[in-house]
């Protein structure tokens, strides 16, 4: 009995995972129908919102058209005012007026209210007057306002629209000026809801888009509308209630609806804006979801066996590739430093023989030419001279010290330095040495420990200032900064000189490359070897130096040297 129970575990367990499977994929088929349903809702809602908005602008642009064709007509009119003031107006000038300014009729009436002059012959329909609404003279012929305005009114002619404006005469009478109003009507009817209820409800998305209140329905998407749209809908009641939406989906004789309505309170009255929306694409969307639910289920019961066949091979395989990768990078790091090695065997070798070679007859040399040197009652010239040798001997020894310290560099000696201090100290001794040439040395060390080798932190900073300083040609500025970053100490020194050439980056730290004709090319060299020796970098920053010119070199050591038991052997 305990064994059967011990074998069931497995499959009990895989059951579980079964049904939690079907859990969570039921769960995702349902949240997306549910976010296909918000989806349709705002897009429904959006509709709503644009029909209602474009509606409202729409008018509001219309009423600013109209305004200003009124402001512009009663601008007309007190211009007419000024000129008949101003030397007088007939028919004529009246003509030429109305047609530069685009205006349908000018009429100018006396104090009677009898016209007096037009730019056009009225004599087809009358006399002017009776072209004009009654009431619309009297206060201007009366003298109670200067100028007033008249919206839409029908023309003499059938269908067609005016818009009018007068001015009260200076000398009594009155001015009056119109335009054809037809065109501003067409865009009226362009602008409201009606149009585009229309437009938007050619798409198939959309099953109607209503406008209706409580005497009917006022613009509808399409005249073949069977639909349930009665007020009394019980879906419309959280619409009394406040609500700012309604959403219901329902069957219709031709398919499923989905409608969402709003209820807009206008200055005539509540009205009420339904969009219907094809509720097929919903219905598709469940149908779709429920299949590949189904799929994916079958595809993951298929895929457990699958998975629990290849997770063994595949950690196996990730074990060996990780082994293979750390012994591959140990065995290129080795070569890198065998042949490290052997060069630098090679070069110890050369030196050692270099130095045996040098060191002999430099040192005769140099001996004889202080013999030389204090015979007495030699010329001035020959003094000179044996003073040079020695100093040039001076320098060959001091050439063959760097070689030899390149070849055989010693291990260093950690201890935790306040390394600011030091930054600080160097370039103090550094700023003494150049006194007499225009170069300002400066640091910014605001507090630095880091576990280093004393001497070769000093040479590193000494070697890369008076880089520096041969790079200025004694004149320019050098800042030396140490700050930490991470887990690194980060020294910067840069200058505002001329910089360093591109032909010449990817050398510049190469052994005996040097492009002064009295350097040596064992500077650089020998900085980047010691700050490699105590497991940093230098790099010649792509960033310029100072004031966005010059050279800027970025030394980075480790704060903290790794135990010694943990390195690799």
């Amino acid at each position: 009995m305990i064994n059967l129970n011990k074998r069931s575990l497995p499959l009990l367990a895989g059951l579980l995972v079964v049904c939690g499977v079907i859990v969570v994929f039921q769960w995702d088929a349902s949240k997306r129908v549910n976010r296909f349903q918000d989806m349709m809702a705002n897009q429904g809602q959006a509709m709503a919102d644009i029909i209602a908005e474009s509606s409202i602008h729409g008018l509001n642009i219309f009423n600013s058209w109209e305004n200003e064709v009124n402001q512009r007509l009663v601008n007309n009119a007190l211009w007419l005012v000024w000129l008949d003031t101003h030397g007088g107006v007939d028919s004529a000038h009246l003509r030429n007026f109305a047609d530069t300014m685009e205006l349908h009729r000018i009429l100018v009436f006396r104090p009677d209210g009898s016209l007096a002059a037009a730019s056009h012959d009225p004599a087809d329909t009358g006399e002017g007057s009776l072209r004009v609404p009654a009431g619309f003279l009297d206060p201007l012929l009366g003298g109670e306002v200067a100028f007033r305005s008249l919206g839409f009114r029908n023309s003499a002619l059938p269908g067609e629209k005016r818009i009018l404006a007068g001015a009260a005469r200076l000398d009594g009478g009155a001015i009056v000026v119109n335009i054809k109003a037809d065109d501003l009507l067409a865009n009226r009817r362009d602008l409201g809801p009606g149009h585009l209820i229309r437009s938007l409800g050619e798409g198939h998305v959309f099953r109607y888009i209503v406008i209706q209140d409580r005497s009917g329905i006022q613009a509808s998407s399409t005249s073949r509308l069977d639909y349930p749209l009665g007020l009394d809908d019980p879906c419309l009641a959280p619409l009394e209630n406040g609500s700012r939406w309604a959403i219901r989906e329902y069957d219709a004789p031709n398919g499923g609806v989905f409608e969402v309505s709003r209820k807009l309170e206008l200055a005539t009255g509540a009205v009420w804006l339904r969009v219907g929306l094809d509720a097929s694409l919903l219905e598709d969307m469940r149908v779709d979801t429920r299949n590949h639910a189904l799929m994916r289920l079958a595809i993951m019961l298929g895929g457990l066996f699958l998975v629990a066949a290849l997770t063994y091979a595949w950690q196996r395989q990730s074990v060996l590739d990780s082994q293979v990768a750390r012994i591959s990078a140990e065995l290129r790091r080795h070569e890198v430093e065998a042949r490290r090695r052997e060069k630098l065997v090679a070069m110890g070798s050369l030196a050692a023989g270099v130095a045996h070679q040098i060191r002999n007859p430099l040192n005769s040399i140099h001996m004889i030419s202080q013999v030389l040197g204090r015979t007495p009652d030699l010329p001035v010239a020959v003094v000179e001279q044996t003073r040079h040798i020695r100093d040039e001997s001076a320098r060959i020894e001091e050439i063959v010290q760097q070689f030899l310290t390149f070849a055989k560099p010693r291990e260093p000696v950690y201890e935790m330095l306040d390394v600011a201090r030091i930054v600080r100290e160097v370039v103090d001794l550094q700023t003494v040495a150049v006194v007499a040439q225009d170069l300002t040395f400066s640091a910014y060390a605001p507090g630095l420990e880091a576990e280093v080798d004393r001497q070769f932190l000093i040479e590193i900073l000494e070697n890369l200032l008076r880089n520096a300083a041969q790079a200025l040609n004694g004149r320019g500025k050098v800042l030396v900064s140490a700050i930490a970053h991470g887990e690194w100490a980060e020294i910067v020194v840069a200058d505002d000189g001329p910089g360093v050439a591109e032909v010449d980056r990817d050398r510049i730290f190469d052994l005996y490359y040097t492009t002064r004709p009295e350097g040596t090319g064992l500077g650089l060299s020998l900085t980047a070897q010691m700050v490699s020796a105590m497991g940093g970098s230098l790099v010649l920053d792509s960033e310029p130096g100072l004031n966005r010119s010059g050279a800027r070199f970025v030394a980075r050591l480790p704060l903290r040297q790794p135990p010694r038991n943990e390195e690799s052997v």
